[in-house]
């Protein structure tokens, strides 16, 4: 991709500054987009502003290059896109129940999901469990918990579907989870710097927060998920501050950092190459056939949620991606042949940090007026 600098640049920086300026905002932030092949991007800030001992004299500096944790962007560019491609070969049935594709989920309560159920957020599951807190198979235990939802009636956001999700592809493919995400999706696509359960060798990497702090608060007080369990005692509670390590809790505890809700680190310019690479889909071109994309890009039951991707307005334009906690956001715009990604280190802050979703949609809008006024690439 070549890197232009262009009229819409000023308003990417002032995009860029206006989440830095947020009180208690991000120490790094980076505002990038793909339009027809051409690059265009602002940073300002840091990839490290402290570590243990203190602020770190001479900060790393964040930019495109800079790997970062995706959190939950990982359920898009991972356990979806594999899901795309197993379907677009005929290798998977979106509404065969859970217990056809793992038998041994039979006779538990998320047995009667499925795929598309849970890529939809519709399968009923808890949003989120501590499953390093109970000493079990961490699979075998989110299949046994009871539901906390009636099946199909609303979308309820949950990690622990896309968990499961990420067990189905490992099992189609008869292999583990990573290899699969490396040959279905990552390989062909070419994303060089996206890999699992950590950065690749000799990136700079942006800082998430000091250790599992955020997830220790949430198990001792039940907000915002009522889990009857306490932290206490626990050994394994990270103090320190994370670099290069998996943020989320399950994810890093109990799946070795590599599952289908969360683990993936990637880049700036990588995502762009995922975006890319989904709108060359829809175009017919891509690592999956036109009528696939089409099909996981639509909205489901629910207008804000695709198979496995969230749905935003942007300047009434639809924009297709997801969000991931450590402050990171893909999407692609199809109608504008567009692909937009946001990286912060948000959780690298002493305080509490701030939410991504309303610096995303600003962005979202941001870049709809660019292309606006610029004339649509395609």
């Amino acid at each position: 991709m070549e890197h232009l600098r262009g009229t819409g640049e000023q308003l990417l920086d002032d995009a860029v500054g206006a989440i830095r300026g947020l009180p208690g905002g991000p120490p790094g932030v980076v505002v990038a987009t793909s339009s027809g092949g051409r690059m265009r991007w602002s940073a300002a800030g840091w990839a490290q502003k402290f570590d243990d001992r203190g602020l770190i004299a001479e900060p790393p500096p964040i930019d495109v290059d800079t790997a970062t944790d995706l959190g939950s962007v990982t359920k898009l560019v991972a356990t979806t896109a594999a899901l795309m491609v197993l379907f677009d070969r005929g290798e998977l049935d979106l509404t065969a129940p859970l217990t056809e594709l793992l038998p041994w989920v039979g006779g538990t309560p998320v047995a009667g999901a499925t795929v598309r159920r849970l890529l939809e957020h519709r399968g009923g599951l808890w949003e989120w469990w501590p499953t390093y807190l109970e000493p079990e198979n961490a699979l075998g235990l989110i299949a046994d918990l009871p539901l906390r939802y009636r099946p199909d009636e609303a979308r309820h956001y949950s990690d622990l579907g896309f968990l499961l999700l990420g067990a189905v592809v490992a099992e189609l493919t008869g292999g583990t989870l990573d290899d699969a995400v490396g040959r279905l999706v990552l390989e062909p696509i070419g994303l060089p710097h996206t890999r699992y359960a950590g950065p690749t060798p000799g990136s700079v990497v942006a800082a998430s927060s000091s250790g599992d702090r955020i997830e220790r608060e949430m198990v001792r007080t039940g907000v915002p998920y009522p889990v009857p369990l306490s932290g206490e005692g626990f050994p394994g509670w990270r103090d320190h501050v994370l670099v290069g390590e998996v943020n989320d809790g399950n994810a890093f505890h109990s799946f070795g950092s590599v599952a289908g809700h969360a683990g993936l680190f990637s880049t700036a310019r990588d995502l762009l190459a995922f975006g890319d690479a989904v709108l060359h889909s829809l175009d017919g071109g891509g690592f999956v056939s036109a009528a696939t994309a089409r099909r996981f890009n639509d909205p489901g039951s629910d207008p804000t949620q695709a198979l496995g991707g969230r749905i935003w307005s942007a300047r009434g334009r639809k924009a297709w991606g997801h969000t991931g906690f450590p402050g990171v956001a893909l999407a692609i715009l199809p109608d504008l042949a567009t692909s937009v990604v946001l990286v912060t280190n948000r959780l690298h802050v002493a305080g509490t940090p701030v939410p991504t979703e309303p610096s995303w949609t600003h962005v979202l809008d941001v870049v709809a007026d660019i292309v606006a006024q610029e004339g649509d690439p395609a």
